[in-house]
């Protein structure tokens, strides 16, 4: 059976030279027969310009899309350059926990030595005063964002996270220190979820991918950088040695936001905002053509697929609130979101935060451990990168279905090889699978989820599906964090390699999620995702063979879910 929608869109479009869109209130009673044929030919123009839009996206290529909107792709690379400073600050905290010169500023001297240790509750509460903070900063950030707008929260979190530096900084204990981590991670918390968000609706249709995997780069850049510091400063032992990694922190907000400073708003939140004119600007700037006639009418036809997107989800739903994502069709929405991003946790559960530490239980040395941890930021790099090809050229779904199929098999290898006597070779072994193991994950589940959350949400509602997306990997990674010690640790359950099975079973719980929940999202419009979303009796596996004509004001899908098909 073929599904029909109807979709009625008031807003209209001025057919003139400038291209404004403008919004006309409809009131039936006062309607001439003139005014409601001229209203009537505004819609139908306004429907013309959507569809002209979206056969645009669907049929420009890769080279072609990044010589029309260069600028577009600049300035998501710099609004991602954000997530650098909370890749660096992951990876940070935990290494300068072996600092002698940071043990003794804020550890205290272990009995009959001339050592200094942290206490393993202050270990643990520095450790989470991030992912705290990150949650309240993806929380503000979906309340901020729709309201304010994406470019001025990102200009307040830099401002602010450039005072709270100060704080790390000139911290003289532990407690002033535990208070700079949490008050900084608010402000990373906002970037992680604003630059994806921003990326998505700034980007056009086949750079999406690209572009969200960049923002997964950045916190591989930060992270790389940050061992990078800490090698070159790991003979220290003055108060420098954790006082310069604090300072460097100053660097990236100070750079962002002088380019910042000229970044244009997202058209999709300024059309939202009823700003029709201001997006229509914000998609020149965003574009290049080879004439101002030219430019001005492609933004008249990419905001016109705004309006029309916009208009669909109203129908659905007023209703842009946190409770609004677990109604309807939009739950299901929310579910793709948070389970793909909390599968980079189950993926790499205990195996991959506690790297270092897990090399050593393999048997390899401190210093080796180290090394391998340094070239674990190297690999993360260059198979994000090399990553974007895959997602842009082979879906989404596939991707994700195939990649945890291979995770699972590969760290069970690990798991399977700690059962062999505890020495370097089989340590040395065990670390050569891990990375093939790491590779694969950096090509898949690291910037899948992304990507995903990109895509998978409403326009109206993108920032507060990825706030709850990116809070559930939070908290999900605070019980990896907590658990993982004992999990590795010999006075504890000393699982060594062997907690690689148990990384493998819940690699199989999200294969299994991924093949009965998870659509292919990628080549689709947003328009045309809420259509699919709202489509009755379609499956995940049913998603990417569905088909969406278009006559006037009618929407039809066909496909394997219809009976006509």
């Amino acid at each position: 059976m073929t599904t029909k929608r109807s979709i009625k869109t008031p807003y209209v479009a001025n057919d003139n030279s400038s291209g404004e869109v403008a919004h006309h209130e409809h009131h039936e009673h006062h309607d001439s027969p003139t005014a409601n044929d001229h209203r009537q030919r505004d819609w139908s123009k306004l429907r013309e310009d959507a569809n002209l839009a979206t056969e645009n996206e669907h049929n420009t290529t890769f080279l072609q899309a990044v010589k029309l909107y260069p600028k577009a792709v600049a300035w998501s690379l710099v609004v991602s350059l954000a997530i650098i400073m909370d890749g660096y600050d992951t990876a940070l905290m935990g290494s300068l926990f072996g600092f002698p010169a940071f043990q003794r500023k804020y550890g205290h001297q272990v009995p009959d030595s001339n050592k200094y240790t942290l206490t393993a509750q202050w270990q643990m509460a520095l450790g989470m005063a991030t992912p705290v903070g990150n949650v309240v900063g993806i929380i503000l950030n979906g309340h901020l964002t729709d309201k304010f707008g994406h470019k001025p929260v990102l200009h307040g979190g830099l401002i602010a996270l450039i005072g709270l530096i100060f704080i790390q900084f000139f911290a003289q204990n532990v407690q002033v220190l535990f208070v700079g981590q949490l008050l900084c991670g608010i402000p990373w918390g906002m970037f992680t979820t604003l630059a994806p968000a921003f990326s998505s609706e700034i980007a056009p249709l086949i750079l999406r991918s690209y572009l969200e995997t960049w923002v997964v780069c950045c916190w591989g850049i930060g992270q790389f950088f940050s061992y990078a510091v800490l090698f070159s400063l790991n003979d220290w032992d003055s108060q420098w040695a954790y006082r310069i990694p604090f300072a460097i922190q100053w660097l990236w907000p100070i750079i962002i936001l002088l380019l910042a400073i000229f970044c244009p708003e997202s058209p999709w939140w300024l059309v939202r905002k009823g700003r029709y004119e201001m997006a229509k600007q914000s998609v020149i700037r965003l574009s290049s053509a080879k004439s101002k006639e030219i430019a001005v009418e492609n933004a008249k036809k990419a905001v016109a697929l705004m309006i029309e997107t916009d208009k669909l989800e109203k129908e659905t739903t007023k209703d842009t609130s946190f409770l609004a994502c677990f109604k309807g069709h939009d739950l299901w929405r929310t579910e793709i979101a948070c389970f793909t991003w909390g599968s980079q946790i189950f993926t790499g559960f205990v195996v991959q935060s506690y790297a270092a530490y897990f090399f050593q239980q393999a048997g390899l040395s401190p210093s080796d451990s180290f090394k391998m941890t340094l070239g674990m930021g190297g690999i993360h790099l260059l198979c994000n990168l090399a990553s974007a090809a895959l997602t842009g050229n082979y879906g989404r779904r596939p991707l994700y279905l195939w990649g945890n199929l291979a995770l699972a098999l590969i760290i069970m290898v690990v798991g399977f090889l700690a059962f062999g006597p505890l020495n370097s070779a089989f340590g040395y072994a065990t670390s050569a699978v891990y990375l093939v193991w790491f590779a694969v994950w950096c090509l898949t589940m690291g910037p899948l989820p992304y990507v995903i959350n990109a895509e998978v949400s409403s326009t109206r509602l993108r920032s507060k599906t990825i706030a709850l997306a990116r809070g559930t990997y939070l908290i999900l990674n605070i019980i990896n964090s907590v658990v993982s010690p004992y999990i590795l640790n010999p006075q504890n359950a000393n699982w060594r390699g062997k907690s690689g099975l148990l990384t493998s079973g819940l690699t199989v719980v999200s294969l299994i999620w991924a093949y009965f929940r998870l659509p292919e999202t990628g080549n689709r419009t947003f328009e045309e995702l809420d259509i699919l979303f709202a489509e009755k009796n379609i499956t995940a596996r049913k998603f990417s063979k569905a088909v969406i004509y278009r006559e006037g004001e009618v929407v039809r899908v066909t496909g394997p879910h219809t009976s006509d098909s």
